[in-house]
């Protein structure tokens, strides 16, 4: 079961090794990079115009310019596109404030992992998520 995947960060090197690992796993279908939530706004509005698939996933850094993760979860919330509550957006940062996951928790995000993500840390959330084991 391959998933759309969206990595938004402006940190191209934990792009990078976020790519590894989920290509790794034989994860993904599609991967789309943003270098912060307003390019990935961009992606999403691709998305309503049928230009590219549907992202199942949203790894989303917190920190990062001219759009942060926070800007761009309020954003999405009150975006209009079609199936928006099947994507997940995973907070991935390297915050290691209480503060950042508290507010997270407040803007409705389940899931928050510190970087680098692991094969561990993503076998977790497609199998809660998704109901899928993944090996």
């Amino acid at each position: 079961m391959k998933k759309n995947i969206m990595l938004v960060d402006d940190d191209k090197i934990f792009n990078f090794l976020s790519e590894k690992t989920i290509t790794s796993l034989g994860l993904a279908n599609e991967i789309h990079f943003a270098s912060n939530g307003e390019q990935a706004l961009k992606i999403l509005k691709l998305y309503k115009e049928g230009k590219v698939q549907k992202p199942d996933i949203i790894f989303l850094d917190i920190d990062m310019p001219v759009m942060n993760g926070y800007e761009f979860i309020e954003a999405f919330a009150s975006l209009d596109i079609p199936d928006k509550h099947l994507i997940t957006i995973v907070i991935l940062t390297s915050s290691l404030d209480p503060g950042d996951l508290a507010k997270a928790r407040e803007l409705g995000i389940k899931y928050y992992f510190n970087k680098p993500l692991s094969k561990e840390e993503i076998r977790k959330l497609i199998g809660m998520e998704f109901s899928y084991p993944m090996n």
